[in-house]
């Protein structure tokens, strides 16, 4: 009983000191946090006009498609101010700078980013192209995306399918709930998707992702390899959980994401989804000109390039053609580095037998 009495109370002793000790921690890392987030603030206003559309507060005005888990943006024009403030730590009064820089975008009826064409130069054939914020052309004008590049070298007719924070687990949703082949004109043509690392996070799902989202994330059924609901509807405890764990000071602090590795069963699974999208283009469109873009600046894991190669799908890789500087934003490429890489798919694509 005496050596009874003394683990509980030594487990008892461990439990509260863990307790303190970590309340201590979360209090110190909210003072790190407040003092970081004060040091450089970051932040884009945005303003929207849509016809008679109502835009939602501070955000592009979006349509929800429940069912897939996704979002495209509503018709329309948009104003969107990137305002970004810096404090300047050399000064005791902590004064600060802004620039501010208004970027329009246009969004056509079937939710697809405009983009302007030279109908002269046309070839009667179009590029289609697939991805997230780096095929939309998030902060660069209509006239410095990735696709308007590409169609003003080539005269392909180019179509932007492209959205901020998608995933090909989104380009899978919105091929399933879009039949593209009846929304272009042209007959023959291509299909690119640009690849970014962080599409293996959004793919995964990382953590930090489904609680940005707040479990709005089009689930993967791993069996069929179809967009069947959202995350929240297939995983509410893990979503629960994840929205816990981000209440941590600590974990925001050290920016805390999970999965920190990839397994090489999420590399395949990725890689699978990817395969379902060509298919998905090949079902509709009747050609494998499907082709996998590697945005530079952005290697690709030996492993996954393997699996890529062994699914047969087209890689382009120009992961060390070049470095580039951010927009606005100073998250995204600038205008530079979309002609570049677009004039390089011009040259390296065997467009003439298409």
């Amino acid at each position: 009983m005496l050596y009874g009495k003394v683990w509980v109370k030594g487990v008892a002793v461990s439990f509260l000191s863990f307790i303190f000790s970590w309340l201590a921690l979360e209090g110190v890392s909210s003072l790190l946090l407040h003092w970081k987030q004060n040091g450089y603030r970051s932040t884009t206003d945005y303003t929207a006009k849509a016809g008679n559309a109502e835009p939602l507060k501070n955000s592009l005005v979006l349509i929800r498609n429940d069912t897939l888990g996704i979002v495209r943006p509503a018709p329309g024009p948009y104003e969107v101010s990137y305002a970004i403030t810096q404090s300047d730590k050399r000064n005791t009064n902590r004064a600060q700078s802004e620039k501010q820089v208004s970027i329009t975008y246009h969004i056509d009826s079937l939710s697809r980013r405009i983009t302007p064409f030279d109908n002269r130069r046309a070839v009667g054939k179009y590029a289609l192209f697939l991805g997230c914020s780096f095929t939309y052309g998030e902060s660069v004008p209509d006239t410095s995306t990735m696709p308007y590049y590409f169609g003003k070298a080539t005269g392909f007719r180019p179509y932007n399918y492209g959205v901020s924070g998608y995933s090909p687990a989104h380009m899978i949703a919105l091929q399933q709930s879009v039949n593209m082949r009846k929304e272009i004109v042209e007959k023959d043509g291509i299909a690119i998707y640009t690849y970014i690392e962080d599409h293996l996070a959004r793919v995964a799902p990382s953590t930090k992702w489904i609680y940005n989202s707040n479990g709005y994330w089009p689930y993967v059924n791993p069996k069929t390899v179809r967009v069947e609901g959202t995350y929240a509807d297939k995983h509410p405890v893990n979503l629960q959980l994840i929205k816990g764990m981000y209440k941590s000071n600590i974990v925001n602090l050290f920016n805390i994401n999970f999965p920190r590795r990839y397994s090489t069963e999420q590399y395949e699974q990725f890689v699978t989804i990817v395969k379902k999208s060509a298919q998905l283009y090949r079902s509709q469109f009747g050609n494998d000109n499907f082709y996998v873009v590697v945005f530079p600046a952005y290697p690709m894991a030996p492993e996954l390039r393997q699996l890529f190669q062994r699914a047969q799908l087209k890689v382009i890789d120009y992961s060390t053609l070049f470095s580039w500087k951010t927009t606005f934003d100073h998250m995204h490429p600038n205008g530079d580095a979309y002609k570049r890489v677009a004039e390089k798919l011009a040259d390296d694509l065997p467009l003439t037998s298409m």
